[in-house]
């Protein structure tokens, strides 16, 4: 990422955090924003390595999910999705940023996806078919059962 870039972003991260919008979030997370938001706009860009103008909603994605695995308070946490909605939503309202609010509506929704990744737990494989049982019949399909067939030890 260009130094200008990076500074362009920390500029606007600024100029947000002081804004009338950031006052609707907590205070820890009103603390946090402007770190959290800077490295949520920098790992977009980076994705793809373009400029803030050109990021699509996949690159959104992928910098919100890396911002799940830091070490914040569970209260934090729970608003950062609406807090990088919010940020775009404005960037587009100061006329930085084109299509923000509908990059916003995408990362809100990103809410629950977010929420699953912070909470660190694995999901559970799930098999696709049932189990075969020893008196089904074998899946080679000799038409003798499984234990007789395929299923010898």
């Amino acid at each position: 990422m260009q130094p200008f870039s990076r500074e362009k972003i920390e500029n606007w991260v600024g100029d947000f955090c002081g804004s009338d919008e950031v006052r609707s979030f907590s205070t820890g997370t009103r603390e946090y924003a402007p770190e959290l938001l800077t490295r949520f706009l920098v790992a977009a860009c980076e994705v793809r390595d373009v400029e803030l103008e050109d990021v699509e909603e996949p690159d959104l994605k992928s910098s919100l999910l890396k911002l799940a695995g830091l070490q914040l308070p569970a209260s934090v946490k729970q608003e950062v999705p609406a807090l990088c909605a919010a940020l775009l939503a404005d960037l587009q309202t100061q006329g930085r940023l084109a299509g923000g609010r509908l990059l916003a509506a995408y990362v809100g929704a990103l809410k629950d996806a977010f929420a699953d990744a912070a909470s660190g737990k694995t999901k559970p494989v799930k098999r696709p078919g049932s189990r075969i049982g020893r008196n089904d019949p074998c899946p080679c399909g000799s038409g003798r059962k499984y234990k007789k067939c395929c299923g010898k030890d």
